[in-house]
């Protein structure tokens, strides 16, 4: 009862209560003097003890009890301007419920211990009703004071009290955090013309607020609490603005400086799915709070994470638009700091195709080229580019108009960075895929041939050398290389012509230099095979006839 009697008695003893924390042992700590468990009502002219008992009272109340509690020796005398005391057990209460503002992914609701049912955007909490929240799923509850809360992926709220409290409309709610986090925004003086009060209860702290913005999570057994706007009272110790702390049974922590929010200039466009963004570490950072909402609707997370390094990546799929992005970082303690948001678009769609050939960083020694790539189901076309420089700031190919997955185009001397995007429909140009590169190189020269040397053991064949080269031959009947008798490659700059027959015969090489590129044929030589002096091998046997 102690939170009662500092809330409606505000306007007596002049409290200026902004938000009060404290653990159930040490509520009643936080207030000093007398206890005054009563509302006060000031007499309206035409008042009377049975008028103000009919209309502010609980059903069932005499009169008596509110005379005798003021001490009123002459009930038919009362003045216009005078002050009743009335305690606050009698006043009369109107239960009041609270709306669904939004209910994103797996949020359910469990009423009276029926079986969890899914909570939909517009439904209405009424006491003694348990929120759940999945995975990558929230919901933000408005309560009858005008209070929001919005409750993190993986809670438990469990809604206790929600009613309305004497002439004033004084809407008085209490909720129980199980699990989980929730971001709450109290909106002070908003609501008739008396104090509301909302009090969020944790295993080891309640928070009773009115007039502030802050954020309570749950973690076993510590709970900590992080003040945006207004102050905060944990116990005894007063929690300011920017400064937050941690309560566990031990007691309640020194409170510190909330960490500044990190530096998100560099993140506008996301062109890749699934999604994966990086920013600079933040000094005292032990992880990340990160929060994607979309644009029209700044208020629901769509998605949310907590990440031990500056870098948020995310499996679920969202559609190309507009999002804000959110990121706070959180010291050793898990307190979390200060948002840092930024406006992000996203344009994944549609996807660009997987590079094919060549291959990425291919040296290739001919002009022409041959681009492949794979098919995209919602491509109607394909742009690719080709460019000299990394930063594609003037492409010497650009087209668009290409319908197939290949194409053959010249490529320039030196290194060639290419890139392709999808294009949807008409005009709807997807994002660039990865850029490689390709180098076309000079290709080695072609061996100078030296003139065919005879000797005994056939036709000696001689050429330029190159340091660990090898070389491709081929001997041919005719000029035209279409009768090929030899097709040999070797790795000395020479070759003897063996086991042919006398006549005339036409040789051409190339050379493989020894970083793999071959390159043309040189100049096709003639090569005069002599007739072998084939009776000089039979002398042996002519003499042996005559002996």
């Amino acid at each position: 009862m102690a939170v009662h009697r500092v809330e409606l008695v505000r306007r007596m003893i002049g409290l200026p209560l902004a938000c009060f924390i404290g653990s159930v042992a040490a509520l009643p700590d936080v207030v000093s003097g007398p206890a005054k468990d009563f509302y006060d009502y000031r007499l309206m002219p035409g008042d009377t003890l049975i008028g103000v008992t009919q209309r502010l009272l609980r059903p069932g109340t005499n009169w008596r009890a509110l005379r005798a509690h003021n001490r009123i020796s002459q009930p038919r005398r009362l003045r216009s301007g005078q002050w009743l005391h009335i305690p606050l057990s009698l006043l009369r209460e109107q239960a009041v419920v609270a709306e669904v503002v939004y209910a994103h992914g797996e949020v359910s609701i469990e009423r009276g211990g029926a079986t969890a049912a899914a909570l939909r955007s517009g439904e209405t909490l009424s006491a003694g009703d348990l929120v759940r929240t999945g995975p990558q799923s929230s919901t933000a509850l408005r309560f009858a004071d005008g209070s929001r809360l919005m409750l993190r992926p993986g809670s438990a709220l469990r809604v206790e009290r929600m009613v309305r409290v004497g002439p004033d409309v004084q809407v008085d709610t209490r909720v129980q955090l199980d699990q989980g986090g929730a971001e709450t925004r109290v909106p002070a003086g908003q609501v008739g013309k008396g104090a509301s009060r909302l009090e969020i209860r944790t295993p080891v702290a309640n928070l009773g607020v009115r007039g502030t913005d802050f954020r309570a999570a749950v973690d076993g057994p510590r709970a900590s609490v992080e003040v945006l706007e207004g102050t905060v009272g944990v116990s005894t110790t007063r929690v300011p603005e920017g400064f937050g702390v941690v309560a566990s049974p031990a007691g309640v922590s020194t409170p510190r400086e909330l960490l500044a929010a990190p530096q998100l200039a560099g993140i506008t466009l996301v062109e890749r799915l699934p999604i994966d963004m990086t920013w600079p570490a933040l000094p005292g950072a032990a992880s990340y709070r990160v929060q994607l909402r979309s644009a029209l609707e700044p208020e629901r997370p769509l998605l949310e994470g907590r990440f031990a390094t500056p870098r948020a990546r995310w499996q679920d799929d969202l559609p190309d638009g507009r999002y804000l992005l959110s990121v706070r970082a959180a010291d050793s303690d898990g307190i979390e700091g200060r948002d840092a948001s930024v406006a992000v678009t996203l344009k994944a769609r549609p996807e660009p195709p997987f590079l094919n050939e060549p291959r990425a960083g291919e040296r290739v020694a001919q002009p022409q080229v041959t681009f492949s790539w794979s098919r995209v189901a919602l491509a109607s076309r394909y742009r690719l580019q080709l460019s000299d420089s990394a930063d594609f700031a003037r492409p010497y190919v650009d087209r668009q108009d290409l319908v197939t997955n290949r194409v053959e185009l010249e490529v320039e001397m030196g290194l060639t960075h290419w890139r392709l995007a999808s294009i949807r429909g008409e005009a709807d140009v997807g994002p660039w895929s990865d850029a490689q590169t390709l180098t076309r190189i000079a290709p080695p020269p072609a061996p100078q041939q030296q003139a065919p040397q005879a000797g005994a053991d056939g036709v000696l064949l001689r050429w330029s050398d190159s340091p660990g080269a090898r070389w491709q031959l081929q001997l041919a009947r005719d000029a035209g290389f279409t009768q090929v008798l030899v097709d040999q490659t070797v790795d000395q700059p020479s070759w003897t012509v063996r086991g042919v027959d006398a006549g005339t015969y036409f040789l051409r090489v190339r050379t493989t230099s020894a970083d793999g590129f071959t390159g043309p044929f040189g100049g096709t030589q003639i090569v005069e095979v002599p007739s072998s002096p084939w009776w000089w091998l039979l002398l042996p046997a002519l003499l042996l006839l005559t002996l």
